[in-house]
């Protein structure tokens, strides 16, 4: 590992923090969670185990059932099973006993269970470097971990190659019937120690159970998370998309145990995000290339500040030889004038045209372009932006036919200027890059692939290849010139990514074209030296974080060996961060300024306070269902309109995507967090359904006691049991002294509030607290 993942003392960034943490504080012991933090797993999700466990006994079990169905009957089986114990804690064998099947098809799982839990775990070597060194420091660590797997089941499982793992205590929920969440394990390991909490130090990656609990005993605790809702957005990811990614470990791993003291945004949006979409690029590019029997990649200017060097890494771990990687220093500015046809009939009408309908393009561009001498024309019209000159006259005259009749009398002096700025490309590329065009790819951005055209009719051949991250239906305008492959194309753009992409480039360029100037052209010396526009500096300190958090992850994919990514398997990521950003994206782009690659040296905010307050005025659901319908809708004005939604209100898309509906795992969590921020640890529940059957083990968990528990069905047909509880009817929980209730519903939260509400004043009760979603 290298200077982006390791400090000078050779520890990764995370393990120097743990260490100083250690010596400053007095530290006498050291606690760490196992999964997500000592353990990882090669898979999209933790359930995927279970479908690959039954993908590995499936033709000897001959079950009437798909894996995917298996899984299913795993998780709800395994949330059954402990729904009936007091505590919630239970062994992997118990909930395998609770499986519809015969004694010899549950043993034969249950040892499938654990032999894909070996093949697809591996153990964290950062936190391995983090236990050898608090062990040369004399400082205890224990292992600590809510799991249905034992102590012996999982050192047999995940330890036999680190005996320095094996000879560490191990405290599982488990085998104590108690767990962290609740703090309950916590002091079992303190009574075991006779240690004070404040010289103990826990470091895990769930909230509730490794941060605010500990913290709550007066510990020392270090939640790994990184500046990004990563929980939320691996939910969004497989709620939108069934895709596997076998590489998610590497993500939680890269942003959070190489994340720079006081890392920002921007990395965790590399190393979170970005790293796992581009390296997935970059393996395509080098396969695209090998295909070509190409000797060079050509990454075009910006983009190869990011483009080239994800490339050379890839390569570097590929160990792929005899593939260049060059900057080729060009834009759409610096090769339009070189790229014009001075031989065809129409080219001075053509370009004209052209010119004409650029936006922000002025009289001044105009004079400019055309090599026109200033005039009094010029000073009394510099500013007005050429398209609307045709309503313009001067003295009588249509100011555009003037100024194109100005032009064409000077069309000499534009052609000599053409041929020259041909002849500098001509001499830059073949001073700079030397590969002939034809055995070299083009690697562009996209969506148009305008530069690579240019390209091409500069120097008169067609690249090996031309590639480009996306595309848009404007690369058909050179079709009957230049190809194109693009890496999110027809072949894996099944969300119309594309479309999102060319609506919004600004959410993607300010970070994968760096903070580099645009190339304007080429100097008239021996080398035609490029001329670039000015550095964006507000951007440089974020690119630089982007940047090293784009090496952090692609070292940590590398070091674990993990599978190649492909296009769309990185497509949810891309899709969600675009159409669902969290709010520190959408944050971050609050502080980024974009410059736009034809030349100009002005750079503006991409997101601003105005365009919230316009979109708050419309109001956010009349906004939204309008550019739902007409997705061009203020384009040039609101450039990223999900990110600003999400700066309005936070919630707004998930809502709309459907990700906050009642049978989510996320409805559970967030009324959990409500109970908790209330301090709530003794209340009655109204809806005994499938929402409370969800809840119920994090009530357990967390200590959390029920009075009462009521239903309506109650009311019709009696009290029943459920889950050991007998569920009553409101009236009889009110007469019995009910007092603050939760209600676990979503659908009838309203209903549910107001028949509490008119039975408890029929009852002389005043207004009882009531919580919900």
């Amino acid at each position: 590992m290298n200077g982006f993942t390791t400090t000078v003392s050779g520890y990764t960034p995370f393990v120097e923090r743990m260490l100083a943490t250690v010596q400053e504080q007095g530290i006498q012991l050291v606690s760490l969670d196992i999964f997500d933090t000592l353990v990882y797993r090669r898979v999209t999700r933790p359930t995927e185990i279970f479908k690959f466990a039954f993908e590995r006994v499936q033709s000897s079990l001959s079950l009437p059932m798909t894996a995917a169905e298996y899984c299913e009957l795993r998780v709800s089986t395994e949330v059954r099973v402990k729904r009936e114990t007091a505590h919630g804690e239970v062994s992997l064998e118990t909930i395998i006993a609770g499986l519809p099947f015969q004694p010899e098809v549950r043993a034969e799982l249950l040892e499938a269970e654990l032999a894909t839990e070996a093949e697809y775990g591996f153990v964290s070597e950062e936190m391995v470097q983090l236990v050898e060194a608090l062990s040369d420091m004399n400082v205890p660590v224990v292992l600590i971990s809510d799991m249905y797997l034992s102590k012996t089941q999982i050192q047999q499982t995940f330890f036999t190659h680190y005996p320095q793992l094996l000879g560490l205590p191990l405290f599982v929920s488990s085998e104590y019937q108690k767990n962290k969440a609740s703090g309950t394990l916590f002091h079992l390991v303190q009574g075991q120690y006779q240690i004070d909490y404040a010289n103990w130090l826990h470091v895990g990656d769930n909230r509730v159970a490794d941060q605010d609990m500990p913290a709550k005993l007066g510990m020392h605790a270090v939640l790994l998370s990184s500046q990004l809702e990563q929980t939320a957005i691996l939910r969004q990811e497989a709620g939108l998309f069934s895709t596997p990614q076998p590489f998610n470990a590497a993500r939680l791993i890269a942003s959070t145990l190489y994340a720079p003291s006081g890392a920002g945004t921007a990395f965790s949006l590399a190393t979170f995000v970005w790293g796992p979409i581009l390296l997935a690029f970059a393996d395509w590019i080098i396969d695209q290339a090998r295909a070509s029997n190409s000797r060079s990649i050509l990454c075009l200017m910006r983009e190869a500040e990011v483009f080239a060097p994800i490339v050379e890494w890839r390569l570097a771990h590929r160990q792929v030889k005899g593939i260049a990687v060059h900057k080729l220093y060009a834009s759409r500015k610096s090769t339009f004038w070189p790229a014009i046809d001075v031989t065809a009939e129409q080219w001075f009408e053509d370009l004209v045209y052209v010119l004409v309908q650029r936006r922000g393009y002025s009289v001044s561009d105009f004079y400019r372009d055309f090599r026109l001498p200033q005039d009094d024309i010029y000073h009394q019209y510099e500013a007005v932006a050429i398209r609307d000159t045709d309503g313009v006259f001067h003295q009588g005259m249509n100011l555009l036919k003037l100024l194109t009749d100005k032009a064409r009398d000077n069309k000499a002096a534009v052609e000599a200027y053409i041929n020259e700025q041909r002849a500098r490309f001509v001499r830059y590329y073949e001073h700079h890059i030397g590969t002939p065009l034809s055995e070299s790819c083009v690697v562009d951005l996209g969506n148009g692939g305008t530069i690579p055209h240019h390209i091409e009719c500069i120097l008169g051949c067609q690249s090996a290849a031309n590639l480009l991250f996306y595309s848009s239906e404007r690369i058909y305008r050179y079709a009957q010139k230049t190809h194109f492959s693009t890496f999110i194309g027809a072949q894996s753009d099944s969300r119309n990514v594309r479309q999102l992409l060319s609506r919004s480039p600004e959410c993607i360029e300010p970070f994968l074209v760096g903070d580099c100037g645009t190339v304007t052209g080429y100097s008239d010396d021996i080398n035609a030296t490029p001329v670039q526009a000015d550095r964006i500096e507000e951007n440089s300190a974020n690119v630089k974080a982007f940047l090293a958090g784009l090496h952090a992850y692609f070292s940590v994919h590398h070091r674990y060996d993990l599978p190649f990514a492909t296009a769309d398997q990185v497509l949810p990521i891309l899709f969600r961060y675009l159409q669902l950003p969290c709010k520190p994206e959408a944050q971050l782009f609050t502080e980024l300024l974009h410059q736009d690659n034809f030349g100009s040296n002005l750079a503006y905010p991409i997101i601003t306070e105005a365009q919230c307050e316009e979109v708050a005025e419309w109001p956010i659901t009349d906004f939204y269902l309008t550019f739902s319908q007409y997705p061009k809708i203020k384009v040039g004005r609101i450039h990223w309109p999900q990110a600003v939604i999400t700066l309005c209100d936070d919630k707004f898309l998930a809502r709309q995507y459907g990700l906050m509906s009642m049978d989510t795992d996320t409805d559970v969590l967030n009324l959990v967090e409500r109970i908790l921020d209330q301090q709530w640890q003794s209340f009655s529940v109204y809806g005994a359904g499938l929402f409370f059957e969800k809840l119920l083990p994090y009530l357990n968990r967390y200590n959390l006691n029920i009075e009462h528990l009521i239903d309506r069905k109650a009311d019709i047909s009696g009290p029943y049991e459920v889950a050991g509880f007998t569920v009553k009817p409101l009236k009889q929980a009110l007469d019995e002294g009910c007092g603050n209730i939760l209600i676990s519903s979503f659908a009838f939260k309203e209903e549910i509030a107001r028949n509490i509400h008119e039975q408890s004043v029929e009852r002389g009760l005043g207004n009882l607290n009531i919580l919900s979603l």
